[in-house]
């Protein structure tokens, strides 16, 4: 659930946020961020507020949002991720939103003794183990030509591993992910994928949604398992 938006970067209000979300998690949460500058150095800002609490982070750097919120679950953690779409934002899950705004607005952080500062962890391979997982439980093959929006994510780092090993073609759009310029409206993606020959379209939404469009019909998936078995269906 997004937690923070804001059009202009402030890192200590980042900073502030990160001590209400390690005050409520007491424990070690994942963070990651998208491809932009900026959302590299908010999450900087983030981590050394929820450090400050006593909390532990398990930082898994550039990653999509959607393979992180699978990452996350099956590790039983929460999650908190600083991506770039319109403004900074920042998504939590696994945390109750509430008490973190409320802990905001009181500003009641816990405030750990310098011996007591939570670690951070490095797990640059997440993404690497989390297709590793997926190819390992799904092995079927899907037949044609997909255009895929990676709407200026990190989704394109899933490309063209998620292909190769389904076996079907992908035009990418909309891959710069360092890029700040709003990526292009879904009308041009509609447009493009009803002239092309493609057999289904995909939208990776910053927000951590999959869209599946095949014969005129749309379908959303806030999962990569539940997206690949209904893929795997088709």
């Amino acid at each position: 659930m997004e937690i923070y938006r804001s059009e202009k970067f402030n890192p200590e209000e980042l900073a502030l946020l990160g001590r209400a979300i390690g005050t409520v998690a007491q424990g070690t949460i994942i963070v990651g961020r998208d491809g932009r500058a900026i959302s590299r150095y908010g999450k900087r800002a983030l981590v050394v507020g929820i450090v400050s609490t006593g909390s532990t982070i398990m930082d898994v750097r550039l990653i999509p949002l959607i393979a992180l919120k699978d990452f996350a679950h099956r590790k039983g953690l929460p999650l908190a991720y600083v991506y770039y779409h319109g403004g900074v934002r920042v998504e939590v899950s696994g945390l109750d939103v509430d008490e973190i705004k409320a802990i905001v607005e009181s500003k009641n952080f816990i405030e750990a003794p310098p011996n007591d500062i939570g670690a951070t962890v490095y797990y640059p391979n997440a993404l690497d183990d989390f297709l590793h997982e997926i190819f390992k439980h799904h092995n079927f093959r899907v037949k044609g030509k997909a255009l895929v929006d990676c709407m200026n994510t990190p989704a394109v780092l899933l490309f063209p591993r998620l292909n190769e090993h389904f076996g079907f073609e992908a035009d990418l759009i909309n891959d710069m992910m360092t890029s700040y310029l709003p990526p292009k409206p879904k009308e041009v993606f509609l447009q493009k994928l009803k002239k092309g020959e493609y057999d289904f379209g995909l939208r990776f939404k910053p927000e951590g949604i999959i869209e599946l469009y095949k014969a005129g019909k749309e379908k959303s998936f806030g999962s990569m398992w539940k997206f690949l078995e209904y893929l795997k269906r088709l």
